[in-house]
């Protein structure tokens, strides 16, 4: 499932952003299905009064608009959104973790707003009978590096600034599009047949009691997934493979369901409490603010007392070091993304977000084949 886009129309009052939002609402209607509108005055319906117009209480605010716009683009839910929410940091925080970010501020002169004034908030604070607005007698930080200006004095057409938004290529951030490319091609290459599972899910099994529910992050061609389900437990695989999902929904395993997300953001699945998590060379195949994510998320998800299973790659490992560096500890080697763990770390990370260790190993031998012996770390941890 792809994620959906965020339409960020900002401005101060009486510059246009509800008018230009349900114009821009109603033309992508027309090529999409999974698009909403959110209005300013609605959403703060939605947060009721507990904020009132404080610097504080609008920056509040604006974090729970840019919150909810990520949990709906996240299921692949476009948004257009009409909002003041002139912080810098806010607008920092959406380009941040927002993958498919618009920005587009609607800059009107001053003495234009006082004219238009359909609200009475620039009369009203002129008067002296209204505090805190925006603009006025409360600073704001307009858009230093908005992806779209439109200077909405009245000389252009609303179809224009619709038109000018419409043309606008979202730049869809680097998450990592080619190692999905990559597993994709390595399922098509790969055999289809059910193989047999890892020695990790061997190992770990023991641990685990019978109708509990699982979730395999980043199940890959699923054999241990479908190893979990034979031995009677329920299992939610998800993985961005769209090759290696198509493949194993054809088989309707009984207990099992696989999807095709960002194991990382698919927060509809985190919604549901599991009993363990199992990640297999999955962590260290994300980048660290994606792996501080993920861990959080399965922190809210899994159950007390529930077990988090984890083995991964270590820096320890001989493939540390080769390819192109791209980031700390992580390299591009053989077209293929590879982050490398430091054990510790990971531990404190865990301990972090309420984990116990109940147990830790770091050595060969844990993963051998017939052409590679790598350093692996694993980790079972217990949440309190």
């Amino acid at each position: 499932m792809g994620k959906g886009t965020l339409y960020w129309i900002t401005g101060l009052s009486g510059a246009g952003k509800t008018t230009i939002g349900n114009a821009l609402y109603y033309e992508l209607k027309k090529k999409q299905d999974n698009l909403i509108i959110l209005d300013g005055d609605i959403l703060k319906k939605l947060v009721g009064n507990s904020l009132g117009y404080s610097q504080s209480d609008r920056k509040k605010r604006a974090y729970y608009y840019s919150n909810l716009c990520k949990t709906l683009t996240d299921q692949g839910i476009s948004v257009v959104i009409c909002t003041i929410a002139m912080y810098d940091e806010v607008r920092d925080w959406n380009r941040a973790n927002i993958e498919k970010y618009v920005e587009i501020f609607l800059n009107v002169n001053k003495d234009i707003l006082m004219k238009r004034d359909r609200k009475g908030l620039y009369s009203g604070q002129s008067a002296g009978k209204i505090e805190n607005v925006a603009g006025m007698d409360q600073d704001v930080e307009f858009p230093k590096n908005p992806d779209i200006i439109i200077e909405n004095n009245g000389t252009i057409t609303i179809s224009d600034c619709v038109n000018k938004i419409m043309e606008y290529k979202v730049n869809v951030k680097d998450t990592f599009d080619r190692d999905v490319n990559y597993w994709n091609q390595y399922y098509l290459r790969k055999e289809k047949e059910i193989q047999e599972p890892s020695d990790f899910a061997k190992f770990v099994l023991p641990y685990m009691e019978t109708h509990k529910k699982i979730m395999d992050i980043g199940c890959g061609n699923g054999r241990d997934s479908i190893y979990f389900s034979q031995n009677g437990l329920e299992v939610t695989g998800v993985d961005a493979s769209e090759e290696a999902i198509s493949h194993l929904n054809q088989y309707n395993m009984k207990n099992s369901m696989f999807v095709c997300d960002d194991f990382v953001t698919c927060k509809a699945l985190y919604q549901v409490q599991y009993d363990y998590f199992y990640s297999r060379w999955t962590i260290h195949a994300v980048s660290e603010k994606q792996e501080g994510e993920l861990l959080k998320n399965v922190s809210s998800a899994i159950k007390k007392k529930g077990l988090f299973f984890i083995e991964v790659r270590s820096i320890k490992d001989d493939l540390y070091g080769k390819g192109t560096k791209i980031a700390k500890n992580t390299y591009s080697y053989n077209d293929h993304f590879r982050r490398f763990i430091v054990k510790k770390e990971l531990e404190e990370k865990l301990e972090k977000l309420e984990f116990e260790i109940i147990y830790e190993k770091e050595d060969k031998g844990l993963s051998k084949t017939t052409v590679s012996d790598p350093v692996l770390i694993r980790i079972i941890a217990r949440k309190r």
